[in-house]
């Protein structure tokens, strides 16, 4: 691995620091896997539950739902989230849900994708 390639890492970690300097690593793994998998209106088929992202991950059901919910509208009562991944109700069973990136988060996605394009 080239030194180019670890500074273009270091810098799209830097970048996910800088939506909040707190983030666990488990939560930058959370969006990641939220980018590769989540639910997109253009390709509706089989959409994953976080019960399948949590398997993907390697994480718990109860891990990642938190995960989500820093991520996205609020991680405890009065402490508003990040709002880079919404979650809504799956249409085939209410129980479970699905993820998406909001704007907001494929916009990170995109800087992200950047920065380790090398084109910065």
């Amino acid at each position: 691995m080239s030194s180019k390639t670890v500074r273009r890492y270091l810098e799209a970690n830097r970048r996910m620091m800088a939506e909040a300097k707190d983030m666990p690593i488990g939560i930058s793994v959370a969006f990641l896997g939220a980018a590769i998998w989540g639910f997109d209106p253009r390709d509706p088929n089989d959409p994953l539950t976080l019960e399948d992202l949590a398997d993907r991950l390697g994480f718990s059901p109860t891990t990642i739902s938190q995960h989500m919910r820093y991520l996205g509208h609020g991680y405890r009562e009065g402490t508003p989230g990040l709002g880079l991944v919404g979650t809504v109700r799956n249409s085939d069973n209410g129980r479970k849900k699905i993820f998406y990136l909001t704007p907001r988060g494929r916009g990170l996605l995109s800087q992200i994708e950047f920065i380790l394009d090398g084109s910065s």
